[in-house]
């Protein structure tokens, strides 16, 4: 039996088929959906602390295993986190459950023997190690959100100038972004290649949101949706939004200081009231002329 004539049907059949598969997909302007935060490459920096690094590799037979036993949404809430702190040493994932596991089996295991040799505060000290990975990323997490806080007032201004001279607000956005490098930058290219990827500007600009835990940039996000939909002039609203920002920005600074007054209070008080002390005491025994033969018992 001749098979070419049903290879060649087949064929055609299978290129009808592709054909009005990417017809469908074309007329009905599917767009990728950003449900989930966006996975970069799993890049290792030189720069990773050497504890991360001894700890990454103890954990490394226990990662298929822990990673097997997370829900989506343990594995959600772990990559926002990983994202909102600039997925600081190139971090992922997996990264992260094997420095955790090594933490956990490596500072622990020396928590408890430091705990049973009598060394209570060696092992808590040691036991506070456990949590050196979270630590970093919320340091980290703290500083982006200061950086974005810092540079989006200036941002907004040059984008509204852009916007007013007749570009586009995507391409303004693409120039400003080019033109003033840095944390917010960075998250703004990362939106603008989601949209390029077929992301609505809606979708794009709620993953910056989730990206970045600033109050600022969440009323940016949302001042720029609503006058999307409403149809007002986008450039006296990056205006308006840039004003707002810098009134903003100082209302943050000065909730900054007064956070910072305690810690300053407590820092001040520890390091002066020790020796402030000594000097009244031997000030008063100095000048009453005290016997220390007498009080030694000598």
């Amino acid at each position: 039996m001749n098979l070419l004539p049903l290879l060649v049907a087949s064929a055609g059949a299978s290129i009808v088929l592709i054909g009005c598969y990417g017809l469908h997909l074309l007329l009905s302007q599917t767009r990728v959906a950003v449900r989930e935060p966006v996975a970069g490459p799993a890049v290792k920096s030189d720069d990773t602390f050497f504890l991360h690094k001894v700890t990454e590799r103890i954990g490394r037979p226990f990662t298929a295993w822990i990673l097997a036993s997370l829900s989506d949404g343990r594995r959600r809430s772990i990559a926002e986190r990983i994202e909102a702190s600039g997925r600081v040493d190139g971090l992922t994932v997996e990264r992260y459950v094997q420095r955790k596991a090594g933490e956990v089996l490596l500072y622990g295991s020396l928590a408890v023997l430091l705990l049973f040799s009598d060394n209570a505060m060696l092992g808590l000290v040691m036991l506070a190690f456990v949590g050196l990975t979270d630590l970093s990323m919320y340091v980290k997490t703290q500083e982006r959100a200061d950086q974005v806080q810092s540079q989006l007032p200036d941002f907004l201004d040059v984008l509204a100038v852009t916007v007013s001279a007749g570009m586009s607000f995507r391409a303004a956005v693409a120039r400003v972004a080019d033109s003033m490098p840095g944390v917010l930058s960075d998250e703004f290219v990362i939106a603008l290649r989601q949209m390029e990827l077929g992301t609505s500007r809606r979708e794009a600009f709620d993953a910056l949101r989730r990206r970045n835990r600033n109050e600022s940039l969440n009323k940016f996000v949302t001042a720029i949706q609503q006058a999307e939909e409403l149809g007002a002039p986008l450039s006296d609203t990056l205006v308006g939004i840039s004003q707002d920002m810098r009134r903003a920005d100082a209302q943050y600074m000065r909730r900054k200081a007064q956070r910072l007054n305690p810690r300053v209070t407590v820092v001040t008080a520890t390091t002066l009231l020790p020796g402030l002390l000594i000097l009244i005491v031997g000030s008063m025994i100095l000048g009453n002329d005290v016997d220390f033969g007498v009080i030694l018992g000598g």
